[in-house]
């Protein structure tokens, strides 16, 4: 498990309340979107990201599609390194639990990928993995100092 605290980079996101519905400004998608549970996991990651690692926004995808087989999925948020997918981040709303089946579909979505980590987070809870696709090895991961550049 990894320990991460996200409720700190809450402060970073941009809120504002329009037509008695409340919106977050997403600094990758360059838009306000409704606020939603998953949503503010994603977003208190990427502010992590670029805060903690210096990670640039540029660098970072959101909901992009991914085929995998004849079939195509949608992937919450991946960290490039030279336009190369390292990271690929699976999000759950905060009051869902992680589980078996939120780790098949983050493994499903790297078939079509091959990144080399996931990490699978519901904004409390956080799971991080190697994986070695040439080996078939999975190692978990305790800390993110592989961001470190």
């Amino acid at each position: 498990m990894l320990d991460v605290d996200l409720q700190q980079y809450q402060g970073s996101i941009s809120f504002r309340i329009r037509e008695g519905k409340r919106y977050l400004f997403d600094p990758i998608r360059k838009k306000e979107l409704v606020v939603q549970p998953e949503e503010l996991v994603r977003q208190s990651w990427i502010y992590y990201l670029h805060e903690e690692y210096k990670v640039s926004f540029a660098s970072l995808s959101v909901e992009k599609t991914v085929v995998v087989g004849e079939r195509s999925k949608r992937f919450d948020l991946i960290l490039n390194n030279k336009a190369i997918p390292e990271v690929l981040f699976e999000f759950k709303s905060f009051n869902i639990n992680i589980t078996e089946k939120a780790c098949q579909q983050v493994a499903s979505y790297n078939l079509g990928l091959s990144v080399p980590y996931i990490v699978i987070s519901n904004g409390i809870v956080h799971y991080g993995y190697k994986i070695d696709h040439d080996n078939k090895i999975i190692e978990p991961l305790h800390d993110l100092r592989f961001l470190v550049r």
